[in-house]
This record gives structure tokens, sequence and C-alpha cells, in this order.
């Protein structure tokens, strides 16, 4: 599982696993850590929430601020300005003495972490490699509730802190790619597209939270987003990009399928409280996830032998699956429900990062993953808002 770089430098891929998965594992410990988090800084439950908004809102933005840094400086410094971000935000974390603290410092691991992830993905460039980080992200997801519950006896600060974990892989990882862009591969920051991108994400993460205002807004943004690009063809959003049918394909099937994972991810244990208890409904998740993730990684390894259509039609079937069985009343059938949807989410994810990396022009390649990452992060401010409308 090595790959070369342009300079020869070879990067191992279990590197790019540290890399990218302590930030799921982060944002998934926030789950059980609420109800001490409020207690310590006399909050409501509801108020303690906003720590996982404001990590998801972190995490959306964070990617179109790496794209960013991937178009006009190199991939080391945008690498060291992500690290830095989680060091900082975990930093605020242990030291906040109120909520406004904590949240600022939530926002600033999610946005390093979601642009280590972006890093990772835009350097494992093989569907085998692509596999091994998405199913490692979901795996090591899976275990966040638990880590959190754990860490909690000691202080729900450790328990938020996990994020820090990806900087044991920064050495490494700055070490192996190149301190150098090539020559005539330098462009513009584009700032006015970066702001747009990142106020409209915005908008769509608060919809929940605020449907009309929000709806309005992203709806101003997007309409100015679009002149914007029409106008810049060699913008934060490239035109090449957007006019290339596997990147518009691929971008809108990771939504879809981020979007029916978070949502199963965060109902399912809800409807199976009324069959079992939180430790089996707990260890039932888990096993779910933990066999889906397994499944998406070897799947991914085999994806380079199959027809197109056939891998279409196995994700899309395993989607399917994701939604129609929370429908019964069986209770494995519905704790089954999150192994498909993260089977789904996770191996789509590594298959069509790799033929939106393919069908790009190689000057924009970086910016088409960074784009494809952020749609699928969407999903995940999109798939929990989606699981509350659903539960009430």
């Amino acid at each position: 599982m090595i790959e070369h770089d342009s300079n020869g430098r070879r990067i191992p891929a279990l590197w790019l696993v540290l890399l990218s998965t302590p930030t799921s594992l982060s944002a998934n410990a926030t789950t059980t850590v609420v109800p001490e988090l409020a207690r310590s800084l006399d909050v409501s439950a509801s108020q303690a929430t906003w720590a996982a908004t404001a990590f998801g809102w972190g995490a959306v933005v964070g990617t179109p601020l790496t794209a960013a840094l991937l178009r006009t400086r190199t991939m080391r410094v945008a690498v060291l300005v992500n690290a830095a971000l989680v060091l900082l935000g975990t930093l605020l974390v242990v030291l906040a003495p109120g909520l406004s603290g904590l949240l600022a410092g939530r926002a600033c691991q999610a946005a390093g972490g979601s642009g280590l992830v972006t890093v990772a993905i835009t350097l494992a460039r093989t569907p085998r490699r692509t596999g091994l980080v998405t199913a490692a992200i979901g795996l090591v997801g899976a275990f966040g509730p638990l880590a959190g519950s754990v860490l909690a006896a000691l202080s729900w600060r450790v328990a938020l802190s996990l994020s820090l974990l990806a900087l044991a892989a920064v050495a490494a990882v700055v070490r192996d790619v190149p301190a150098r862009r090539a020559s005539g591969d330098v462009r513009g920051t584009d700032g006015a597209g970066v702001a747009l991108v990142a106020a409209m994400v915005t908008a769509l993460v608060l919809l929940a939270a605020a449907p009309v205002p929000a709806l309005l807004c992203a709806s101003v943004t997007a309409l100015l987003l679009g002149t914007h690009v029409r106008r810049h063809r060699d913008g934060f959003v490239p035109q090449p990009v957007l006019r290339t049918r596997a990147f518009r394909r691929s971008s809108a099937a990771a939504c879809a399928l981020s979007t029916t994972y978070f949502a199963v991810l965060y109902s399912v244990p809800h409807r199976l409280e009324e069959y079992w208890s939180a430790e089996v409904t707990g260890g039932a998740v888990l096993l779910a996830l933990a066999t889906g993730s397994a499944a998406s990684l070897l799947f991914a390894t085999r994806t380079s032998r199959l027809a197109p259509a056939a891998v279409h039609t196995a994700f899309a079937a395993a989607a399917a699956a994701a939604v129609v069985l929370p429908l019964t009343s069986w209770p494995a059938a519905l704790a089954a429900a999150t192994g498909f949807a993260v089977f789904a989410a996770t191996g789509a994810m590594a298959w069509h990062a790799v033929r939106v990396a393919g069908a790009a022009p190689a000057r924009y390649r970086s910016d088409a993953v960074a784009l494809f990452t952020l749609c699928y992060q969407l999903g995940g401010a999109f798939g929990p808002a989606l699981a509350a409308a659903l539960l009430t």
C-alpha cells in the first residue's frame, strides 16, 4: 500500500488512515458527552448540542478553505495549517470556561480535521487506498460514541479532544509530500469564490435550525456563486470541473448516500430503544457499522474488475436496503440498516473520488477532489437534520 508522488516520495496508506480517522471519532464522541457537558458548563441540553452543530459546520467550511490552500500553496502547507487548526481547537476545548469558547474550539477542530481528510483522500489516488481511508473513517467513527462514554468518565473535555490523534501522522505525511508546487501550477486565491462557497454551505448547515432565513441565504449565495463562476473560469470553483459529467454525477451521489447514512445513523438507535437496552443497541449498531465498513473496503479492492453499472447497482441496492429496513419493526433489521448505509456511503465515496480525480483535467484534480469531498460532508449536516424531522 505505497504510493509515489510526483517527486518519488513514498506515502504509506496507513499514515493517511491515521491522518483522517480521528475527525470521525471526535465527531461521533459528542453524542454521549452532551449531558455531562451541559452539567459542567451549566447550560441546557439543547444548548449543549450546539457542540455537535459547531463541529458539523466547521467540517463543511474547512473543506473549501483547504481547497484554497491546495490551489495557492503546497500540500505541505495545507497539512501544517490544518494540523495547527486541530491543535488550536483542542486547546480551546480543554481550556474554554464557557460554551462560546467550546463552540469555537469544536469548529476549529472540525475545520482542521476535515482539511486533513481532504488531504488524505487527495493523496490516496488509487481505489484500494481510497477505499482503505474511507472505510477506516466509517469504522473508526463507529467507535466514537463508545470512546466518548468511556473517556467522559475522566472528563468530557478529554472525550472531545480525540481529534488530536491525527497529529501523530502529520510529521510522516509532511516528510513525504512535495515541498514545492510544480512550475506553472500556481493560481490566484479567488477570495470571493471561497467566501461565497463558505457562506452557501453555512446556510445549508443551518437549514434545520432556521429554515426560512437559511433557505433565503442559501438561494441568494447560490445565485451569486453561479454568476461568479461564469465570470471566472479558473476561479475557486473551476468551470472545467463543473462541466465534467463524472464530477456532477459523483458529487450528487456522494451527497445523497452520505445524507442517507447519517440519517440512518442518527435515527436507528432511537428506534432500537423501543426494543433493546442501551448496551445491546450500542453493541448491535457497532457490529453492523464495523461489518459494513469492512465490506466497503473489500468491495473497493475489487471495483476495478467490475463494470461501472455493476458498482452503481451495488451501492444503490445497499442504500435502498438502508432506507427500507427501518420501515420494519424487526430490531435486527433496523440495526442492519446502519451496516448497509455505511457500506453504500463509504464505498461510494472511495469509488467516486477516484473517478472524479481521473476525469478532471490534471491542473484541477485537487480542486475536484476537494469539492467532491465537500458534497459528501454536506450529507453529514443534512442527515442528522433529516433524522430529527423523521423522529418528531
